[in-house]
């Protein structure tokens, strides 16, 4: 499954030109008003009417983001808010899309960015903060804001010279996204430990979330020994489960190295600051299921055996039933599925998952994202035709540029890994799949990341296979890719790079 988390916030825009428009009044989002225009003429609008720049990224098949779209945008207070900004909507699939993804720093759908007009970022918010959060933040981007890169700089240099609206930014900053770079974050981590302990005027969630952060970046005991604190506490840990989900498998291994006591419970808390969530009728029904998964991953792995408990596991199978039974509108129900998912996974019910997945064809906006998630579960049942069929089908079924490639990709790699032997199937939907990259600005952001990717795969298959014949012939496509892009498209590289001879 490709588990997504729902909305983030991202990087400073350099000025470029591109034919992208972005659409007035998306249907998809209704209620904003959405800048009709190309990039630079928003940022234009932006300089001459005094207003940051709101800028989503997202895709019409992304669950996250039609989840996004149903319990934020269509906020009546929401939507009054981004009237102080200039609202953009950039689909992923649009034209010139991932040229701009690459230029902001962004992959994953939906990610939100709030930006001065001169284009420089200010900040970007988990999609997980409660939604009352939301006002205050978006009052903080507004007026004249020190760019995010400046505050980073004072935090790098003197965390004690931050201000206290600097420190409530770095506070909801969606670090999970964000440009710090694998070699940085133990810094970073350090200087956001130092903030938490020196920053004036945060309050104890705000302080709370700058401490988890920094025990994700830069894991010590003492930050550990503070999580675990933090866990413990009811009447704060519930308010920063979006932050505490992205504690890693290492972390909890950390926790139950300390002895059974500390895991006992650590466990006990951190299922009873799950269960308040899962509990809250304020918290949409795909969030409350979200925090439930979350508590049952944890259970598991405390467990001895890792096994969920029946009356645990009857527990989440309820919940779900309810939680589906209950929700018709599309963009709610995309967002309890993909959570339902989550649960079901960590069940380890697959029979449940393929029968759920397989009732959404029928009625979901984007049927082929659940047709590779069915291949997924076949491929782990070893019904390798089955797997296969559904694997195409996606592809075939799937629209728009930058997502054919990744359905594409998808498929390519299935065939590499269930059927490698037949060259033939390979290599044409190897070409199928190339031409899909065939025009400009379409290898940039997450389509670069997948070519890379991609790349990979295919030459661990070639020298397995002994297909050097059948890799030759796809880098002749690719190069013929290649030679119609201008010199300066930014996908020139990753393009040529494709399947290339290493010295």
């Amino acid at each position: 499954m490709r588990k997504q988390s729902v909305w983030t916030m991202v990087l400073c825009l350099l000025a470029c030109g591109s034919s992208f428009v972005a659409h007035a009044q998306h249907s998809d989002a209704p209620g904003i008003e959405w800048f009709n225009g190309d990039m630079p003429a928003a940022f234009a609008a932006a300089e001459q009417s005094h207003k940051p720049v709101f800028l989503y990224w997202g895709a019409k098949w992304c669950p996250p983001c039609q989840q996004l779209k149903s319990s934020v945008f269509s906020r009546s207070d929401f939507i009054a808010k981004t009237r102080q900004f200039v609202p953009v909507y950039l689909d992923g699939d649009a034209p010139g899309a991932q040229k701009w993804g690459e230029t902001f720093h962004v992959s994953g759908y939906p990610t939100v960015v709030i930006l001065r007009s001169d284009q420089r970022e200010i900040t970007r918010i988990s999609g997980g903060v409660d939604l009352s959060q939301y006002a205050d933040l978006l009052d903080a981007a507004l007026g004249e804001v020190k760019p995010i890169a400046d505050v980073l700089g004072d935090l790098k240099r003197d965390p004690g010279a931050l201000s206290a609206s600097d420190c409530q930014r770095l506070a909801y900053y969606a670090w999970e996204i964000g440009d710090v770079a694998e070699g940085d974050k133990p810094a970073v981590g350090q200087s956001l430990d130092k903030a938490a302990a020196s920053c004036p005027g945060l309050n104890p969630v705000e302080r709370a979330r700058l401490t988890v952060v920094a025990g994700i970046f830069a894991p010590t005991p003492a930050t550990t020994a503070q999580i675990i604190a933090l866990v413990g506490d009811a009447s704060i840990a519930p308010k920063i489960v979006d932050t505490l989900e992205g504690l890693g498998e290492a972390f909890f291994t950390s926790v139950q190295k300390q002895g059974p006591t500390v895991a006992a419970k650590f466990a006990r808390d951190w299922s009873a600051a799950m269960d308040a969530v899962a509990n809250d009728p304020k918290v949409i029904p795909a969030d409350q299921l979200a925090a439930f998964a979350t508590k049952l991953a944890v259970v598991k792995q405390f467990a001895k055996p890792h096994v969920i408990p029946p009356a645990l596991a009857a527990d989440a199978r309820a919940r779900v039933s309810a939680a589906l039974q209950k929700s018709s509108d599309p963009y709610v129900r995309a967002g309890i599925v993909n959570s339902a998912s989550y649960i079901y996974e960590e069940l380890g019910d697959t029979s449940r998952l393929y029968a759920m997945l397989n009732a959404e064809l029928k009625t979901a906006k984007a049927p082929y994202y659940y047709m590779a998630d069915l291949g997924e579960i076949e491929e782990k049942r070893g019904a390798v035709p089955q797997a296969l069929a559904w694997y195409e089908r996606a592809y075939r079924e799937s629209q728009g540029i930058a997502t054919r490639f990744q359905w594409g990709s998808l498929y390519l790699n299935a065939l590499l890994r269930l059927t490698p032997k037949d060259h033939a199937k390979i290599r044409a939907v190897g070409l199928e799949v190339i031409a899909e990259l065939d025009g400009p600005d379409r290898i940039q952001a997450r389509t670069r990341r997948r070519l890379e990717s991609l790349d990979e795969h295919l030459r661990d298959w070639g020298k397995k296979q002994r297909a050097a014949a059948d890799i030759r012939v796809l880098h002749s496509r690719m190069s013929d890719v290649c030679t119609k892009l201008p010199s300066d498209d930014s996908g020139r590289s990753a393009c040529q790079k494709f399947l290339a001879s290493k010295a």
